[in-house]
């Protein structure tokens, strides 16, 4: 693992880069947006899964350190992971990567990240990711699907308002802010959405699954039943998130590889 800057005008942002234990040149390329609410949370805190990732897919996987509300609310946490995908799609090339083969994931807020960066990027013409993968995706902010009040493990209905209050304050209702409300999702790469049975976040992720599918989307969904919110990240502690792990390497590596 090696750090690296990337220059958003304004300011810069540090970036843990993982290559695999067995590269060569011009690696595809994973964007890895952590979890966390956009709150809390820092690339560290996944050094581990970064690490299955990098060797399992056989990429780079950069994980940018974007900065955090309260002290940058949307759409600063955004902005400076869609500068990161912009920077990638030029340059990587000078830290061994592929630019025409860059796929994007993120868990939680992170796959927030992901779908939004992914929107972005086809609204303002930047080169598209060739895939994106959602782990239990925040996707609508201003959300009340009946799986916010009706599951609760690790993570409260009452938990993600807080969280979101945090991060988007009145913000909610801009397609930015929660990608299950653009009104257009054509365009968007093969995607894999991954869901817990438990999480009060299934419905939207399960929704935007249906939405993809109907704006001719090539989409992969999975329940993983009987774990909690966070799980993927876990990888190093439980089978499961092992598991999850692995099942998100091969689908990527699919993607990036096929």
């Amino acid at each position: 693992m090696r750090q690296h800057q990337v220059d958003c005008g304004d300011h810069a942002v540090d970036c843990l880069v993982y290559r695999p234990a067995h590269s060569g040149d011009s690696l595809p390329v994973v964007l890895f947006l952590h979890g966390g609410g956009g709150v809390m949370l820092s690339p560290e805190d996944f050094d581990a899964t970064s690490r299955m990732l990098a060797d399992q897919i056989g990429a780079l996987v950069v994980v940018p350190r974007y900065r955090l509300a309260p002290e940058h609310p949307f759409p600063q946490p955004l902005d400076d992971c869609l500068a990161v995908h912009r920077w990638l799609a030029v340059n990587v090339g000078s830290w061994g990567g592929d630019p025409t083969r860059i796929a994007v994931t993120g868990d939680s807020a992170g796959g927030y990240l992901a779908a939004a960066v992914v929107q972005d990027a086809i609204r303002e013409g930047t080169p598209t990711p060739v895939a994106q993968a959602l782990l239990y995706p925040m996707l609508d902010m201003a959300g009340a699907a009946p799986s916010r009040f009706d599951r609760e493990a690790f993570v409260t209905h009452e938990g993600l308002l807080a969280t979101i209050a945090l991060h988007f304050g009145d913000k909610v209702l801009d397609p930015r802010a929660s990608p299950l409300r653009a009104p257009d999702l054509s365009g968007i790469p093969q995607t894999l959405i991954i869901t817990v049975d438990t999480d009060p976040l299934i419905d939207e992720g399960r929704a935007y699954a249906h939405r993809l599918r109907a704006a001719g989307v090539c989409v992969s969904y999975f329940c993983y039943e009987g774990q909690v919110h966070g799980f993927f990240s876990f990888g190093g502690a439980m089978d499961e998130g092992n598991r999850c792990v692995a099942h998100v390497a091969s689908w990527l590596r699919l993607a990036l590889f096929d």
